[in-house]
């Protein structure tokens, strides 16, 4: 094809531009929230970001009341839809570097979002860039929204169709999952259970940054903290130790994959359960240690999407009542408010239920599905390759005609919501090359 060229030339100022992005701190700030930011002023200057970016290029830009960012190019009935978001996951962990100081070493490019989601975006920008430098963007426009609030649930877009009114994509896609192309996503839902129990000498307990990460950090404060400092060094537990103050340290994950973090927060469980023998907290770390749920009966598996996951994400205690929340993953069969109740009633906690994301299946015989598998296939050659189903929730739930494709290759380490995030350089490439095939032949579908 006639883009691949054009894409090799312009991989350095495509990474130029990727580490201008990543360098925003693009996390959801409260204090900073307004009217005309409404997700606090760090994803504000990265929603602008993409404004200037679109403009650069001849773009049409909408702002959206702050909501997100549209850009639009060519003309025709026919639009192709790409939907990433700007928004980004504290950058909690250990990190080598500064987070948003963006950096190219070994063949990868790190720094918060360069997988998850301004990579991704990147490739796909230059993947339209491609088509219009070769005059292959005729008779359809392309458009991309990048979101401000994927991350804690895509208010963004529910406000970009359902309040602004805005037009579904003909064909749309995401690249904010994985390879070949996602036709089928799972539920999931928020809960957060309560437990009134006494901790002795415990004043209060903190931990997490979101529900939708492992928790990678709690601080523990006491009256008195020698027998746990004690228990931490006789059992070699990663922690910190400031006075009455203890930190349990562990590792980040992505809500859809639990069990690849390490979490401190079900360690913290478990730790003072023991240490001041609280049979309540014993139970909780037994019962959460597998996140499948097979210990309390929380468990479902379909042979379409596979395993109920769960995810404690932040934790808190104070004044005789243990707050947490879970990120319940859950396939097709399964009614989520049933299973809290199954929660509630092995734990003895007494639950809130978040919003929630319903399953998401998409026919992988359509027009879209076919046309994307087409094109990943081409590129990679990889002719074995299957549509597939992910623990993952995509804005694809949010847009109608809309599937998740890339950027993550099969094989390839996920380090999405983790510290020392990164994506392969070659990968940004190779997926830049596969977005310009698949919306080259979204535009010729009939």
């Amino acid at each position: 094809m006639k883009y691949r060229e054009f894409i090799l030339d312009q991989k350095d100022n495509m990474l130029e531009e990727l580490m201008r992005f990543v360098s925003i701190n693009s996390v959801f700030d409260k204090s900073t929230v307004t009217k005309e930011h409404p997700f606090g002023i760090g994803v504000a200057h990265a929603l602008g970001y993409v404004a200037e970016l679109g403009k650069k290029y001849g773009f049409e830009v909408d702002t959206c009341d702050g909501y997100c960012t549209e850009l639009t190019i060519g003309s025709g009935d026919k639009m192709i839809g790409i939907f990433a978001h700007s928004d980004v996951v504290p950058a909690t962990g250990d990190w080598e570097r500064d987070p948003f100081d963006c950096y190219v070493y070994d063949g990868k490019i790190f720094g918060r979002g360069t997988s998850d989601d301004k990579g991704p975006f990147m490739a796909a920008f230059y993947a339209v860039l491609t088509l219009l430098e070769e005059g292959l963007l005729k008779d359809y426009k392309v458009r991309f929204v990048v979101g401000g609030d994927e991350e804690r649930g895509s208010s963004c877009l529910d406000y970009y169709f359902k309040t602004l009114k805005k037009p579904s994509p003909t064909y749309g896609f995401t690249p904010d999952a994985d390879f070949p192309v996602i036709y089928g996503e799972k539920g999931i839902n928020d809960f957060f259970p309560e437990l009134e129990v006494e901790i002795p000498h415990v004043k209060k307990i903190n931990g997490g940054a979101a529900t939708n990460a492992v928790c990678d950090k709690v601080e523990i404060e006491l009256d008195d903290s020698e027998l746990l400092f004690d228990y931490l060094k006789r059992n070699n537990i990663a922690h910190l130790h400031e006075g009455n103050k203890i930190t349990i340290l562990g590792k980040s994950a992505h809500g859809s994959t639990p069990n690849e973090g390490d979490n401190a927060a079900i360690k913290t469980l478990k730790i003072l359960g023991d240490v001041f023998a609280v049979e309540k907290l014993q139970k909780l770390a037994d019962g959460l240690e597998d996140t499948s749920g097979k210990k309390w009966n929380g468990f479902c598996s379909t042979k379409l999407m596979g395993e109920t996951t769960y995810c404690v994400g932040m934790i808190s205690y104070e004044k005789g009542l243990l707050k947490f929340s879970v990120n319940f993953r859950y396939p097709e069969t399964v009614k989520s408010v049933d299973y809290k109740d199954k929660f509630d009633t092995y734990f003895g906690t007494k639950s809130n239920m978040g919003g929630e994301s319903h399953v998401l299946f998409f026919d992988p015989k359509s027009k879209l599905v076919k046309t994307l598998m087409k094109a990943y296939r081409a590129e990679t050659h990889d002719l074995f390759a299957k549509p597939i189903t992910i623990g993952g929730g995509t804005y694809a739930k949010h847009c109608e005609n809309t599937v998740a494709f890339g950027a993550l290759f099969p094989g390839r380490e996920s380090v999405m919501h983790q510290p020392n995030e990164f994506m392969p350089v070659d990968d940004i490439v190779k997926s830049a090359l596969i977005y310009a095939r698949a919306i080259d032949l979204l535009g010729k579908l009939k």
